[in-house]
């Protein structure tokens, strides 16, 4: 099936932005930009139609990316701390997530959204992470967040440890070889 061309009446992510002739497959203009209103025909009248659009919209990219390189500043070296239940090995009943990341960063007052935060992999023990806050590809910032245990969780954690440090040590095997 051959593709198409079309005005994008918005920005689609992977697509392309307001006022750009795309070439898209028949399908998807046909199931899904076209009954959306997200694309028209690029005929010279909607062409004109979308162009003062297009610039006001520009504009407002502009205004975001500057507020995104002074948050992207302030972001240097802020540190979040959040509490989780764990077990007695530091393992987290759950994970930490973008969102609650986010939230924390929202809480210190940073414009944060979880599709911003990009996790270093499964946060999911008592640790120290460091975790990049990523605008753009050329934009971004690290934080460091603390994942601490809870109250409950620290307590078992020391008892553990302190059992751990009061057992003897285990016998050598070398005691058990014949000479």
């Amino acid at each position: 099936m051959p593709n198409v061309k079309l005005l994008l009446n918005e920005s689609i992510k992977h697509v392309g932005r307001v006022g750009d002739v795309v070439e898209v497959s028949a399908g998807y203009a046909r199931n899904y930009l076209l009954p959306q209103g997200l694309a028209a025909e690029p005929t010279p009248g909607n062409v004109k139609k979308i162009e003062a659009r297009r610039k006001e919209i520009e504009r407002q990219e502009r205004e975001r990316r500057e507020q995104q390189v002074a948050l992207i500043k302030q972001l240097e070296g802020v540190e979040v701390t959040l509490e989780r239940k764990a077990n007695e090995r530091g393992h987290l009943f759950g994970s930490v997530s973008a969102t609650d990341i986010a939230k924390a960063l929202q809480g210190q007052g940073f414009n944060i959204n979880p599709d911003d935060v990009n996790l270093p992999g499964k946060l999911d023990r008592i640790e120290k992470y460091t975790v990049t806050i990523r605008f753009a590809e050329d934009l971004s910032s690290d934080v460091k967040v603390w994942v601490a245990p809870d109250k409950e969780s620290k307590t078992l954690i020391d008892e553990t440890a302190k059992a751990k440090a009061a057992e003897p040590p285990p016998a050598s095997n070398f005691e058990n070889v014949k000479k």
